[in-house]
């Protein structure tokens, strides 16, 4: 079983519902699949698309009642030939349908209106809610919500931005020294913890962090230098960039940092297998800011030079790394077939590892 899950915003940016991507090689996976989406989807409602076969086969009624099918639209099948989707209205569920054009007898099954960015109606007044899919750019996203769009996905809403302007936040001057010793390959704990001690929330932060149920220890850690002794050197770099980097800028949405830090940790571990032990927080490091604009450019010239390869030329065992996860998250499942072998990796086993990122990505920046 391979599956990704993805943010839907609504007009102001707010997280609303996520939708599953899937690629199951047995029917039998479906129970399996259907627990996964409702952990996956934290509370939320969550949209999954169905073939018509499946369909047929009421796979729908596996899920719970926060599920949205999503079902294409057809001119030789019309909602009426698939009583699933009676059983489903009738018990009040939502149901999402795209390419609602080859055939208007169509409209009358969902009131949400799927369409791919650029799509023929996707500016068009309807009654209906619209959602737009692949939304990239700024310019792709003001347009359509000024053209009455309700719902928003795609990769530019899974790109965290550069924070300057929190209300409630750490030193920003602190934290660009701070960030300047973890990003050498050597750095002194006890030059770490000067800096730390010397910001309000930080020192707390630490605390929190390492006292959290991942790490064992007999007794909780009460002081920062106890704190950085316990973590070591990659556990520290890891808590100074979710803290000092991965915060929702005043534009984006918070689940955008959340997205961030979870594919810093599918990068991570995925390196524990594919790369060397050591290169696990610099692949930490690179999920996190390759895909957006988090790290200044002075910062980056601090960093070792298989990072800097990975970022600024995008080459080298990081950067392919990188590629393997992002192609992952986009659900390319074919092209995934094949860079996975590189690193000797079996595609099927990675969404366990997928879950574990998305479920210690989902632990931060909820408080």
């Amino acid at each position: 079983m391979l599956l990704r899950r993805y943010p839907i915003f609504n007009r102001r940016l707010a997280l609303v519902a996520y939708g599953i991507d899937y690629q199951l090689s047995s029917p039998a996976e479906w129970p399996a699949l259907a627990q996964h989406c409702r952990l996956l989807a934290q509370g939320r409602q969550y949209l999954v698309p169905f073939t018509h076969a499946q369909l047929d086969e009421q796979l729908p009624l596996l899920l719970d009642q926060d599920a949205i099918p999503l079902i294409e639209a057809s001119s030789e099948r019309l909602p009426a030939s698939f009583p699933v989707l009676e059983q489903w209205r009738d018990s009040r569920r939502r149901l999402a349908v795209h390419g609602v054009n080859r055939d208007p007898r169509w409209l009358g099954a969902s009131r949400l209106l799927v369409f791919w960015m650029g799509e023929e109606g996707i500016c068009q007044p309807t009654e209906h809610k619209r959602m737009a899919l692949d939304i990239e750019t700024w310019a792709d996203f003001l347009p359509l919500r000024e053209a009455g769009v309700d719902f928003f996905a795609g990769g530019f809403l899974a790109r965290p931005e550069l924070v300057n302007q929190r209300v409630t936040q750490p030193d920003m001057a602190l934290v660009q020294q701070i960030l300047q010793l973890i990003c050498h390959e050597e750095f002194s704990f006890a030059q770490v913890a000067r800096l730390l001690e010397q910001d309000a929330l930080l020192p707390g932060q630490l605390l929190t962090y390492v006292n959290a149920p991942g790490f064992d220890h007999a007794a909780p850690i009460t002081s920062v230098s106890r704190a950085l002794s316990y973590l070591g050197e990659q556990e520290i770099r890891k808590f100074v960039l979710i803290n000092g980097l991965a915060r929702m800028s005043k534009h984006m949405p918070e689940a955008s940092s959340r997205m961030a830090i979870a594919r810093g940790r599918f990068c991570e571990l995925l390196a524990l297998t594919a790369l060397d032990k050591r290169e696990a927080s610099w692949a930490f490091l690179v999920g996190l800011v390759l895909d957006g604009s988090l790290l200044s450019e002075s910062l980056k010239a601090h960093l070792p030079n298989n990072v800097k390869r990975a970022i600024e030329r995008h080459e080298g065992p990081l950067f392919h790394l990188f590629q393997l996860v992002r192609t992952y998250e986009q659900g390319n499942w074919a092209l995934l077939a094949q860079l996975a072998p590189t690193y000797q990796l079996d595609p099927t086993k990675l969404t366990p590892i997928y879950f574990q990122a998305q479920m210690w990505g989902q632990a931060f920046l909820t408080g």
